[in-house]
């Protein structure tokens, strides 16, 4: 009796997984995968060098910006691929005259189109109708907007616990995981934000929740576990130059469009549309 249920419990699990993908396939999702992933390398850069521009005109918050974007926000690439980044990105953000306000403007377009992209990506996989253009626009601007207010929240935060672990002297292994522990929460937080706004529809609320906590969780181990991996191969096997932590960045984030994709289309099966129509 237990061996019957067991072959239905796989049984069924196996249709679920077969229906995911072929839900996947019919959606393009490999082909929107691949425009996310982009996206996000293209847009994430814009908006940390306007994160990191801002910061400076703040003392206080500078340093903690730059700490929150090493440890936490690229916390999975290579020691040497995060100095390379970051020192890019610092020398650029504090000469905003080499740039231009046409650069400017170039790059918060660039950012805008982040959030259209991941609009247009979860509202396919959701089965939910686009916003007008325009409207569209807007809700991507004030995204970017809350984006930045996200990172200096957070950098504010790693500024308190670093004062806290200061005079409190906590463990470091204690610091660590309390730091994965806030990346996950506030990251999960911001699946959930993106499944309502994009899904245009009532979902429920726990099946849901679940979702963007085990999404969160796994990214969360694919930096863990994509770190372990980069420092065992790094010792033996690897020397960091310009374009193999380029290639490491862009494995991360196709890993992440398809983690976006497929939690919801898992958020959409567990919500069908025809049961709100």
């Amino acid at each position: 009796m237990k061996k019957g249920k067991k072959r239905t419990f796989l049984g069924r699990l196996r249709y679920e997984l077969s229906d995911l993908l072929a839900k996947y396939n019919r959606r393009n999702g490999p082909l929107l995968a691949k425009g996310l992933g982009f996206s996000f390398l293209f847009g994430l850069i814009p908006i940390l060098f306007l994160s990191v521009s801002l910061a400076g005109y703040l003392y206080r918050v500078a340093p903690s910006m730059q700490r929150f974007i090493t440890e936490d926000f690229l916390g999975f690439l290579p020691a040497q691929a995060m100095e390379a980044f970051l020192c890019h990105i610092t020398t650029a953000s504090s000469n905003w005259g080499a740039i231009g306000i046409v650069g400017i403007v170039i790059l918060i377009g660039i950012s805008i189109a982040l959030f259209d992209s991941i609009e247009r990506t979860m509202a396919t996989m959701l089965s939910a109708p686009r916003r007008k253009f325009h409207f569209g626009r807007l809700i991507s601007f004030a995204l970017m907007i809350g984006t930045l207010l996200l990172f200096f929240g957070t950098a504010v935060l790693s500024t308190t616990a670093t004062y806290l672990r200061s005079a409190v002297n906590l463990p470091p292994m204690l610091v660590y995981w309390g730091g994965k522990l806030t990346s996950w929460a506030i990251f999960a937080l911001m699946l959930l934000g993106f499944y309502y706004l994009f899904a245009r529809r009532k979902l429920r609320f726990w099946p849901t929740v679940g979702i963007a906590l085990l999404a969160s969780f796994v990214w969360q181990l694919v930096g863990i576990l994509g770190s372990l991996v980069i420092r065992y191969a790094g010792r033996r096997l690897i020397v960091y130059g310009a374009l193999a932590w380029i290639t490491v960045f862009l494995i991360y984030l196709r890993i992440l469009a398809e983690l976006v994709i497929f939690s919801s289309l898992l958020v959409s099966k567990a919500s069908p549309a025809m049961e709100n129509e």
